[in-house]
């Protein structure tokens, strides 16, 4: 096998001359698409990967992993987090309140989520504590809350302003029952870039919840568990459900979300199937390309098979030829792929900046910069795909030349 004269004839046969351009040109649009679908496979999938491992970790940062309600007040916390803390894949514990009031400021009003946590455990939150745009985490005591940025602006307050809580619990007075009013301070201002989260949710201590709620100072609503390794979630929630069934009802941060995940894994693997079209019909160019070049080089064809070329030699040639335009596509749009994705926000803040509008509003994408995140087992796949796609594409024109008859080829020459 001279494999260096193979490539050598497939490289000469791929270089056309000045009146075999329409060929060159087939073959070019072949490399384009090649090129084009790899690099925007590896684009659209690395955006999903980033935008739901960022959603995962908005959503933990404020929820935590699991979510365990009591189903009564009958119980003793303190022995059911100590049993639950035994348990290996669980990091940390979050006792909380959690209720729904209406914020006040001088200039508007907005019904919102309260969660009352504690000190220790809002710093633990790191989604919380790395967003800190305005105050101090450490001013977070008595009558003090920390508010999201979108949130702080529709409310028109900032660090040191006073705001109004009215909260759903019931004050008993001479006057009858009235909603509980406390005047409280902003200590600080989170922005985690998440729109839902940042309009929506405030942080308090704990006992000042609990006080609204008109509730002992023990109580609490619910325990957040957060778990080293999140692919384990699943049997850590079996195993606290094992122990604890008769007081409790737990849910996963998956559960909690189904809807909304279950339909980003369709619509991934929708998008995966309609951009590896672009893969295919590459490849059906590439078939035509390669047929174009058989046809124009079938009295070299003939020349080699009389000089002692054998079927396989001539079918190794244009499987070469085909090949030469699925590596190069496929390296170049791997490349090329790979950096868009890691300047996605870059090129997003620079298009933004250009056209002077906002691409992606945080109010319908949750995020106001494009997420990216590289799996390194999805681009193995997308250059398997491309690859063998191209190799595919490349048997019937080879097989055809192998056939040709240096005999019928030569009889008139």
């Amino acid at each position: 096998m001279n494999v260096k004269l193979e490539t050598l004839i497939a490289i000469r046969y791929f270089r056309s001359r000045r009146d075999e351009s329409f060929i060159s040109i087939s073959s070019l649009f072949s490399f384009l698409g090649i090129t084009i679908g790899v690099a925007t496979l590896i684009i659209v999938m690395s955006v999903m990967n980033g935008f739901r491992a960022q959603l995962i970790d908005k959503i933990v940062g404020i929820n935590g992993h699991l979510i365990l309600y009591f189903k009564d007040e009958n119980y003793k916390e303190s022995d059911v987090i100590e049993r639950i803390e035994t348990i290996e894949n669980v990091e940390n514990i979050s006792q909380e309140v959690e209720m729904h009031s209406m914020i006040t400021s001088e200039f508007n009003s907005s019904g919102i989520l309260v969660k009352g946590i504690s000190k220790a455990d809002l710093f633990e939150r790191d989604s919380i504590e790395e967003n800190i745009i305005e105050g101090n985490l450490n001013n977070f005591e008595d009558k003090s809350i920390i508010i999201g940025s979108r949130l702080a602006t529709f409310l028109r307050v900032k660090v040191d302003d006073q705001i109004e809580l009215i909260s759903s619990a019931k004050s008993t007075t001479p006057f009858g029952n009235i909603p509980s009013v406390v005047k409280l301070k902003v200590v600080g201002i989170f922005d985690i870039g998440m729109y839902n989260i940042d309009r929506n949710v405030i942080f308090m201590p704990k006992y000042l919840a609990t006080k609204l709620l008109n509730k002992d100072q023990n109580y609490i609503s619910h325990l957040e568990i957060f778990v080293n390794d999140i692919n384990y979630v699943n049997q850590t929630a079996y195993e606290i459900n094992e122990n604890f069934s008769y007081i409790h009802k737990i849910y996963t941060w998956e559960s909690m979300h189904k809807e909304l995940f279950n339909a980003l894994k369709v619509e991934k693997k929708v998008m995966f199937l309609i951009l590896s079209l672009i893969v295919f019909v590459a490849a059906f160019n590439l078939i035509s390309s390669i047929i174009m070049i058989v046809k124009d080089k079938e009295r070299g064809i003939g020349v080699l098979r009389s000089l002692g070329f054998t079927r396989n030699q001539i079918l190794r040639i244009f499987i070469l030829i085909g090949s030469i335009v699925g590596i190069l596509g496929t390296i170049i749009g791997t490349i090329s792929g790979i950096l868009i994705t890691i300047n996605i926000g870059k090129i997003q803040v620079f298009l933004e900046n250009l056209f002077d509008s906002q691409l992606f509003a945080p109010e319908v994408y949750f995020f106001n910069i494009i997420p990216s995140k590289v799996y390194i087992s999805e681009i193995i796949i997308i250059v398997c795909t491309a690859l063998l796609l191209s190799l595919l594409s490349t048997l019937y024109p080879a097989w055809r030349a192998s056939k040709i008859e240096p005999a019928n080829i030569l009889r008139y020459e």
